[in-house]
C-alpha cells in the first residue's frame, strides 16, 4: 500500500521528469510524510523507517537512499517544501489519514 501511495504522491508536475527524477521525488514525499504525520499526530513519533520496516517492497538500495534524503541537509528545502505540498493538498490529507498509520511504532 505504501508503493502505491508513493506513486500517487509521486506528483503532478512531473509529467516532463525523467525517471530518476520521479523516483526521486517518490522518496521525498516519503521522507516528508513522516512531517506530515508529526503534524497530524502528535506524540506519535513518526518515523519513515517504520514505514519502510512495514513495506516488504521497499528493497535495501531504496532504504539507503531515504536514509539519505531524511539525513542530507541539501534535501532539506525539498523535504520540508513537500511537507508543506502535502499537508495543503486534498490528496496529501487523505493520504495522511491512511498512511500515518504505517510510519507509527509497531
Amino acid at each position: 500500500m505504501l508503493s502505491l501511495c508513493l506513486v500517487g504522491l509521486g506528483f503532478a508536475g512531473t509529467s516532463f521528469a525523467t525517471p530518476a527524477e520521479e523516483k526521486e521525488q517518490g522518496l521525498i514525499a516519503l521522507v516528508a510524510m513522516e512531517q506530515v504525520c508529526d503534524k497530524a499526530n502528535p506524540g506519535m513519533k513518526s518515523d519513515v523507517e517504520n514505514a519502510m520496516a512495514k513495506d516488504s517492497t521497499i528493497d535495501e538500495a531504496t532504504k539507503a537512499e531515504v536514509r539519505k534524503i531524511k539525513s542530507d541537509p541539501a534535501y532539506k528545502f525539498k523535504v520540508s517544501s513537500m511537507a508543506s505540498n502535502l499537508m495543503n493538498s486534498p490528496i496529501g490529507a487523505y493520504a495522511a489519514k491512511d498512511m500515518c498509520k504505517t510510519y507509527g511504532t509497531k
